[in-house]
């Protein structure tokens, strides 16, 4: 593999595992927020309301971040159309989804800066941050996803190992 396709490669599985290492962070943080939301609601009667803001933000991160990992791993939801037999027309259909994905996290990373543009500005109602810390998180997974499409492509022992591993 020629050495700006193994930047890729190598930038993919790296990214991917600091992606999960940030995930696994944001769960233990989204947790401690809960927690004490509810114990000052149990204790005080009245539970912060930054509380559950933050853990809004946390989990749209969470689950977009997460989306990433999952295409980088191969633990997504993928419906198999064409029988593991059918060898080349299989490897074709494993290359037109990663395409596919490229395109999706395309058009998320555009869609994503064009409405941090439009919304620009905004504040969150109870931590007065800016509503760009939430929106952020959009184009950041369209980056992801393209990165980890083209991963998928220019590296074909990932998907022969996914298929090794649902079998």
């Amino acid at each position: 593999m020629p050495n700006p396709l193994r930047l890729i490669s190598m930038t993919s599985r790296l990214l991917g595992r600091l992606v999960a290492g940030i995930c696994v962070i944001i769960i233990y943080v989204m947790l401690g927020l809960l927690v004490t939301q509810v114990l000052m609601r149990y204790f005080l009667g009245a539970p912060p309301s930054w509380t559950e803001e933050l853990a809004i933000i946390l989990f749209a991160w969470l689950v977009l971040l997460y989306a990433t990992v999952g295409l980088r791993e191969g633990f997504h939801v993928a419906i198999e159309t064409i029988p593991t037999g059918w060898g080349a027309l299989q490897r074709i259909s494993e290359r037109l989804v990663a395409v596919l994905i490229f395109c999706f996290g395309a058009v998320t990373l555009v869609s994503g800066i064009s409405y941090i543009a439009r919304t620009s500005g905004q504040m969150t109602a109870a931590l007065q941050m800016p509503i760009e810390s939430l929106y952020l998180s959009v184009p950041v997974c369209g980056a992801l996803l393209m990165l980890h499409a083209v991963a998928l492509l220019i590296e074909p022992s990932l998907i022969d190992q996914r298929r090794m591993d649902a079998l």
